[in-house]
């Protein structure tokens, strides 16, 4: 679990590093901290799609996009019951990792595993590298439109570098996947200028980019907050701040990472069904259902358009009727049905 960072500055990073982008090119253009290969390993290879290894399937389905056919993407974790925090790859993932051609990683130390000690012949693409993260930022880049925009870019600059003749393929893929994500952008913009009142908690801060992507407020309560950033067990007074927070309707939404269930954020939950407060399901990991990033997050936007009320009628992919808690089951790989299996006659 990491702290959240600030918007602003996250943008900022990503200016910094488009303007200097601008000033070098292409060719002497590092993506990463990784060395720059020699000439002898670049040239290993400069036909056929390139091989691409993903630490997290929200990047690797980025670069399939991106890629085509150019591109042979692998994504080491692709379930949401897998956490990139602690896994341990095999031996089997660390060979298939120095074999790629290029390897995307999250970075800011949530897939400090994919980047350890890769050849010279790999190309390095890292998020946190291209948006200016570090360590102990909140890590969940992807869930960020900057982050996307700028990573679609880079990876697109990486796969015109390895494979120059390809290079209007991938530009016209970039340009199809911008559309895609320009025409979601639209509808999360004119969602949060419509509403000036829309507050939300976090177990986790899983979706924090998101949230202020669309215009939501951070109700969590600071001492909750700080304690679940630095990795320790909230006080008792935390929780019965957050308790009172969702008692009292302080938050129009209760955001929860099920990957991080425990006791505490099940309660929580209980709470939230109980008071009709909506809970916004997101796991860490893209649900396998899903085409691509932009997919899920289009899916878990429709979940909250339609909690808060807003969903369009004619609009094909928001749930309609009584489908809200089906709907956001299916944007998170179906983990919160045990969450309405609540006592309704117990006293919290």
């Amino acid at each position: 679990m990491s702290i959240s960072t600030p918007p602003h500055r996250l943008r900022a990073a990503i200016a910094a590093a488009i303007a200097f982008a601008l000033g070098v090119t292409l060719a002497g253009c590092s993506f990463s901290k990784q060395e720059e290969p020699s000439p002898s390993a670049s040239a290993k290879q400069t036909t056929g799609p390139i091989t691409v290894v993903a630490s997290l399937n929200q990047w690797g389905s980025l670069a399939a996009r991106i890629g085509g056919n150019d591109a042979k993407v692998t994504s080491i974790l692709s379930s949401t019951t897998s956490d990139a925090h602690d896994f341990e790859p095999t031996a089997q993932d660390v060979k298939t990792l120095h074999a790629a051609d290029v390897v995307i990683v999250n970075g800011a130390g949530y897939d400090t595993w994919a980047s350890k000690n890769l050849p010279s012949s790999v190309t390095l693409v890292s998020a946190a590298d291209i948006v200016g993260a570090m360590d102990g930022d909140n890590p969940h880049l992807w869930f960020s439109r900057d982050a996307r925009y700028a990573m679609a870019d880079a990876i697109k600059d990486t796969f015109t570098q390895l494979r120059a003749k390809e290079s209007k393929t991938f530009s016209t893929n970039l340009e199809n996947w911008k559309k895609d994500e320009d025409a979601l952008e639209q509808r999360i913009e004119a969602f949060g200028k419509g509403h000036d009142d829309l507050t939300y908690a976090a177990t986790e801060s899983v979706a924090y980019y998101l949230m202020n992507d669309m215009g939501f407020e951070d109700k969590t309560p600071s001492g909750y907050a700080r304690a679940m950033a630095s990795d320790s067990e909230p006080s008792a007074a935390d929780i019965k701040d957050f308790q009172k927070l969702l008692d009292d309707g302080g938050a129009k939404l209760l955001v929860n990472n099920p990957q991080e269930e425990n006791e505490t954020t099940q309660g929580f939950v209980d709470i939230a069904r109980k008071g009709k407060t909506p809970v916004l399901d997101v796991t860490e990991q893209m649900p396998g259902e899903y085409k691509d990033l932009t997919s899920w997050i289009e899916a878990l936007f429709d979940t909250v358009e339609q909690d808060m009320g807003t969903c369009p009628a004619s609009s094909k992919d928001c749930p309609t009727g009584n489908a809200t808690d089906e709907a956001g089951d299916a944007a998170n790989g179906g983990n919160t049905e045990q969450d309405r299996a609540i006592d309704e006659g117990d006293d919290d």
